[in-house]
């Protein structure tokens, strides 16, 4: 009996590519989906050199492995899952091993190739550079994929890793001829896939590169895609035979370093008939070099070698070719092979690399946009070496991310939180050969730089990747429209916005970010650059308050639930504003407008009093009040400004006991294990309006609201349901095949990245860079505990030990430089006896004042933190 255990088939995974490049992703069928680096769609929909043909399909880059025993046992397995790369009559001897298991963490995929009758453990580590603080190696068009072999049984073996990857240049153009160029550098063999005859301005005019490093390599430059399976001819002199240089790999382990660089050619007239023997021998030689012919030519001298060198023998090429030209056969296959020879319970590895180069970023406005990368690498090739040359670096930078996040005190669904949604910065981004970047709200979906969708989206890019989020911000904010009103989103790319200037709440959110971003770099440019813009925001919104309350009470009905209408006064807008007035405030008083400081601190206290008398209903803030009507509807998004806040190491807007009473009531009534946290609901017993009842976009779940509602809940004590909230999200997508894929207005959806303050949240993390303030409070109480930490000048880990051994914590910088004034830590240390700080080997001076509830270390000189230097405190 056969028992089937079927789980769902899971439609993403880990996108590979770097920021702005296009990508490509390895999921858990081990096969390679959605090709989009060759500015094709959905990642770059409506271009007019995209004519919807797919350019390769997941099986078009193939490994297979090939074990040979000392008894001369030889198995071939497929490390992939899928019933299409499957030949049952005539590769039998080929079959996929028997499960995989896929360990996501981005920016790495982990691949476990489980089999029980080989000798053999196969894994391979799947990336591409991505590096905190380091966009331009982050934005490497190009991914590795490294493979290592561990021998379990007593005796030697012989293991041979196959890759074959299609030549796709071009691939949507006419006349486009496939050329296929070998090289080699040390010990590391390449093949370039381009093409001739390709307009010098299309979509896909470009190359690719494959490479292999690691043991014995063999080769084969060029063949037809359909070599991947064997093969037949109609018409065969010598017999129906399959072809294909899979039968070399199956008996030798190796391909025969064949370099065809363009598809196999004769003479339209030709006839060996009357060719002299030495002629026919010199295009035997030429044509040998194509693998159909050399598998068929070894086919035949192991019967009759005379066949071979007979007129009959080219006659019969001849007729092969032209049933291939017929049929117009694609060339272009490359083939490279890593052979690897195994000692007893001994470990060997193979280094592969497939690299692009296609720099034709063509818009659907017509314009050529290029990519960043065009400033670093001419061709694939050059991104190849660069791969090959400084694996070691960007393979041990790349992967201190994750170890970072997965090795620390963060439960095990909030880092895979933080680490899935970061997918969305390779999956989803523009970066441009002139320096402008933007991220796609959803992907191919709305627009870019969404400023709605920024505001929740942004935070691993100000802490992973500043210099990217400064150019998206400063580029937004030169579309401001002349009465303060802020862009909604760029459409079709970053040359027009569309006319979504009539949400009421981007002006209040691009404020709070242009705050956030200051605080934490401390760009005294940047904040002069965007101050003018803040300023006709600030006075724009200001007119939305009619009767002198302090709040927004008139055309509100726009906003990023943009099928969902508010009217009056509603707590949401109301919560950004607030929020923005305090945001605002501090940034004037560090330009130095004191008028405007002190009248902004003003509306704010006016508008708290009316926030409290207008929207509090005794549990939580009611969705709106127009004169004497209600909304009594309770909204999750209630208190958006805060969480804002709360996520940057701000004060509160609203009193902390009515925060904590409303986040109680939206757990109450929002909140189904099992259904996820939905947008609004209807408590029992208030009256639902038309307006906001049955809504689909109340009673949906947005992700990147639910992961910024559990921050809330941690940030204020109930630690545990906003883990419950981040649980159910993590199963639900889990369930659905799409743990990567997050779904609002289209997939892979920006707004999700809130993921990124659950680490903010769950450490206490602050950071100032004006006042140079750094702050942990972790949110669980754990004996000891080590949480990530990221600045856009440095990143690293706090650690902290209460244990029977003594008080102590510690900042080690694994990047950067981190310069600090003073350090708050939790109230564990406060009145701790004999506190030290120790920089390095350094004992450092500092003074204690008073404070309650937590420890503030303030230096009487700035010390800097850097990788070769860490801080511990003792006490």
């Amino acid at each position: 009996m056969a028992v089937i255990n079927q789980q769902i088939r899971h439609n993403s995974g880990i996108p590979l590519g770097g920021i702005g490049t296009g990508s490509v992703e390895i999921r858990p069928d081990g096969l390679f989906h959605e090709w989009q680096i060759f500015n094709n769609s959905p990642w770059n929909p409506g271009s007019p050199c995209c004519n919807g043909k797919i350019p390769m399909e997941p099986d078009d880059l193939l490994f297979i492995i090939r074990v040979r025993t000392e008894d001369g046992r030889t198995m071939l397995r497929y490390l992939a899952l899928d019933e299409r790369i499957h030949d049952l009559y005539s590769l039998s001897w080929i079959r996929s091993v028997s499960s995989i298991r896929f360990q996501g963490e981005f920016p790495i995929a982990r691949l476990t190739y489980e089999d029980s009758d080989l000798p053999v453990d196969v894994t391979a580590l799947v990336f591409s550079p991505f590096i905190p603080l380091d966009s331009r190696n982050s934005g490497t068009p190009g991914f590795y994929i490294d493979f290592t072999v561990t021998n379990k049984s007593s005796l030697p073996v012989e293991v041979s890793i196959l890759g074959m990857i299609r030549n796709a240049s071009g691939y949507n153009q006419k006349g486009q001829r496939p050329h296929n160029r070998f090289s080699g550098i040390g010990e590391a063999r390449l093949i370039t896939l381009g093409a001739d005859g390709l307009a010098p301005e299309q979509c896909s005019t470009g190359d690719m590169t494959f490479a292999a490093i690691g043991g014995k390599i063999s080769y084969i430059t060029g063949a037809f895609l359909k070599e991947r399976k064997p093969f037949t001819f109609r018409k065969n002199k010598f017999g129906i035979r399959t072809h294909s240089f899979l039968h070399q790999f199956k008996e030798t382990g190796t391909l025969p370093n064949l370099d065809a660089q363009t598809q196999p050619e004769l003479p339209s007239d030709f006839d060996a008939a009357k060719l002299t023997a030495d002629q026919r021998n010199q295009i035997k030689s030429d044509i040998l070099q194509h693998s159909f012919i050399y598998d068929k030519y070894q086919q035949v001298i192991k019967v009759d070698a005379k066949i071979a060198d007979s007129p009959e023998f080219l006659e019969d090429i001849a007729s092969n070719l032209t049933e291939l030209t017929n049929e117009q056969a694609e060339w272009g296959l490359a083939a490279l092979c890593s052979k690897l020879d195994i000692d007893p319970y001994a470990e060997s590895g193979s280094l592969f690399t497939v690299t692009w180069f296609f720099p034709n970023h063509i818009t659907p406005t017509d314009n050529n946009i290029g990519h960043a990368y065009e400033n670093w690498f001419g061709n694939s090739f050059d991104v190849a070496t660069y791969l090959l040359d400084n694996y070691a670096y960007l393979k041990a930078k790349t992967l201190a991310l994750p170890e970072a996040i997965y090795s620390s005190s963060l439960p095990d669904s909030a880092a895979d939180a933080v680490t899935s949604q970061l997918s969305t910065l390779t999956k989803c981004t523009w970066w441009t050969k002139t320096g402008l970047f933007g991220v796609w709200e959803g992907l191919g979906c709305c627009g870019f730089h969404t400023t709605d969708i920024t505001y929740q989206g942004s935070f691993p890019i100000i802490s992973l990747f500043p210099d990217l989020q400064k150019i998206q911000m400063m580029h937004g904010a030169a579309f401001q429209r002349e009465d303060g009103r802020v862009h909604h989103f760029f459409s079709p790319d970053f040359s027009k916005v569309d006319d979504g200037f009539d949400r009421v709440d981007m002006n209040q959110q691009f404020v709070m970010l242009a705050a956030r971003d200051f605080q934490w770099t401390g760009d005294r440019q940047y904040l002069e650059t965007l101050w003018p813009h803040i300023v006709l925001a600030m006075d724009n919104t200001e007119q939305l308050d009619t009767d002198g309350d302090g709040l927004p009470d008139t055309d509100t009905r726009r906003n990023t639930y943009d099928c969902w209408d508010f009217t009056g006064c509603p707590s949401y807008i109301a919560s950004l504003w607030l929020g923005a007035l305090k945001a605002a405030s501090k940034l004037a008083k560090e330009i130095g407008d004191s008028t405007r400081a002190a009248k902004w601190d003003s509306i704010y206290e006016k508008g708290l009093v009316s926030f409290e008398s207008k929207l509090w209903n005794g549990d939580y803030y009611i969705l709106w009040r127009n004169n004497g009507e209600i909304d009594e509807c309770c909204m999750s998004d209630q208190m958006s400004g805060d969480w804002f806040a709360s996520a940057c190491g701000w004060e509160s807007i609203l009193p902390h006991n009515r925060i904590r009473k409303a986040l109680e009531s939206i757990i109450k009534w929002n909140f189904r294990k099992g259904e996820g946290l939905i947008n609004a609901s209807y408590p029992s017993g208030k009256k639902p309006l038309i307006a906001a009842s049955d809504n689909f976009q109340a009673e949906a779940p947005w992700t990147g609201i639910e992961y910024t509602v559990a921050d809330l809940l941690i940030y204020y004590g109930m630690v545990a349901e906003g883990l419950a909230i981040v649980e159910d999200i993590h199963d639900r997508y889990l369930r659905a095949g799409r743990y990567w894929n997050h779904v609002e207005c289209g997939g892979h959806y920006y707004r999700a990245m809130s993921s990124w303050t659950l680490i903010n949240a769950l450490s206490g993390f602050q950071w100032d860079k004006i006042t140079g303030r750094l702050a942990f409070r972790p949110a669980i109480s754990q004996p000891v505990c080590e949480y990530p930490f990221f600045t856009p000048d440095a990143w690293g880990r706090y650690w902290q030990d209460n244990s029977i051994e003594g008080l102590s914590a510690g900042i080690v910088i694994e990047d950067g430089e981190l310069t600090i004034r003073s350090l708050v830590l939790p109230e564990l240390f406060e009145g701790a006896e004999k506190l030290q700080v120790i920089l390095g080997d350094n004992h450092i001076n500092f003074d204690l004042p008073e404070s309650s509830g937590k420890t503030i270390i303030s230096f009487k000189n700035a010390i800097t933190v850097t990788p070769e230097q860490s801080m511990v405190v003792i006490g």
